[in-house]
């Protein structure tokens, strides 16, 4: 008895430690890496809080959260950065038939909560025409925090997307299932682009949401370098030491390690205009992993970040109608093809009975252009940015699914 309760008290210390580093009001702290089943996952989800009658952004998440507080559930609910957004997690999930349902439990359940004080849900990347310096900071101390050290950026940073996270087993492995997500991060912003505006104008660009992040100091990609948890271990402790990081939420990477979770986090995604959406995505990075760990100690072999840039740009500037350069051969292609060539040697591997399924959801993303297109075509067709928001507002609360 004596031993469990020092193992509980040493997990509070860490959890305390953990909370501190990442307010700002503790000093540097990285946990150890957590034990996990590799091919586990988990969907974070963004969303936005918007006013039933004009469809803007709404600060009314405190009172949707307190709701939400209510609910005896398997997820999970937090603020983010400002006051009209919100986060729901999953629990750890492990089939898409699993994710879809637990997603679809989500909307419902946000869905009602929001209608009681006069909001609305939806998903998307970017809200077409609210304006960053009338959002307000979540009451927060981690929040202010970085209003204090990010100025405008804190409240720029209202923007929304999904995170993916896949157990790794061991530290070592999540460093290297890093580098190979890493190089697939721009399909996954291709397939999810919805964020074709951007402060009420029309941006160029299927995904505005993907630029945002890009200012952040520690924004980009794993440096190619890490091999090893423990070299993970010595550049947090570098970078910590001239107090350019705290915690392990100071790394904007476009796919970081989650030690306190066992996880690697794929964090390019536009928060999907459906739930079902989510799910699909998932699953296409989650089956992506089970093959990397299929094939130990195996590495990829380019190390060009100029090469991973230009893909990420062409994913986020024409989504699913943008070209993509294999890092490993060379070859350029048009990202469909490159989606459906992984998804095509996926299923014949997966075990996942409901993998199939996620399969048709990812094709039908892939249709008439994805995402962004159907929005535009909305505006093409006379919309206005009030209807291009009442639209998304409407495709994630239609609980069927595909749209």
């Amino acid at each position: 008895m004596s031993e469990l309760m020092n193992e509980e008290g040493l997990s509070k210390l860490k959890q305390d430690a953990q909370a501190q580093a990442v307010s700002g009001q503790g000093p540097a702290y990285l946990p150890d890496f957590k034990a996990s089943t590799i091919g586990t996952m988990g969907i974070e989800l963004e969303l936005m809080v918007l006013d039933r009658l004009t469809f803007d952004l709404f600060p009314a998440a405190p009172d949707i959260l307190r709701l939400l507080d209510k609910h005896d559930k398997p997820w999970v609910h937090t603020p983010e950065i400002t006051t009209s957004m919100l986060e729901v997690a999953t629990a750890i999930l492990t089939s898409f038939d699993e994710a879809a349902e637990q997603l679809e439990h989500i909307r419902t359940t946000v869905q009602r909560a929001a209608f009681e004080v006069g909001a609305s849900i939806s998903g998307g990347g970017a809200h077409p025409f609210q304006k960053w310096n009338e959002q307000r900071i979540y009451p927060k101390e981690r929040y202010f925090a970085s209003e204090r050290k990010f100025g405008y950026l804190a409240k720029l940073f209202t923007v929304f997307g999904m995170h993916v996270h896949i157990g790794a087993g061991t530290p070592d492995e999540a460093m290297r299932l890093c580098s190979w997500l890493t190089q697939r991060a721009p399909l996954f912003i291709a397939l999810s682009a919805n964020s074709p505006c951007w402060q009420s104008e029309v941006s160029g660009f299927c995904s505005s949401r993907s630029n945002v992040v890009g200012a952040f100091p520690m924004s980009g990609i794993l440096p190619y370098n890490i091999r090893t948890w423990s070299d993970f271990r010595a550049h947090f402790d570098e970078l910590a030491g001239h107090g350019i990081v705290n915690s392990i939420k100071d790394f904007y990477w476009d796919v970081r390690p989650k030690p306190e979770y066992g996880t690697i986090e794929l964090r390019v995604l536009d928060t999907p205009l459906k739930p079902v959406y989510a799910a699909a995505l998932a699953c296409y990075a989650r089956e992506l992993c089970l093959e990397w760990a299929d094939q130990p100690g195996l590495w990829p072999t380019s190390a060009s970040r100029e090469l991973y840039i230009w893909n990420r740009f062409n994913a986020a500037r024409d989504g699913v109608e943008a070209s993509w350069i294999d890092p490993e051969t060379g070859v350029s292609m048009p990202a469909a093809e490159a989606i459906r060539a992984d998804l095509e040697r996926l299923q014949r591997r997966s075990t996942d009975p409901g993998f199939p399924k996620a399969c048709k959801v990812i094709e039908h993303l892939m249709k008439n252009g994805g995402q962004a297109r159907w929005l535009r075509a909305h505006l093409d067709a006379g919309g206005g940015m009030n209807d291009l928001a009442r639209m998304a507002s409407e495709l994630f609360e239609d609980g069927a699914p595909l749209g």
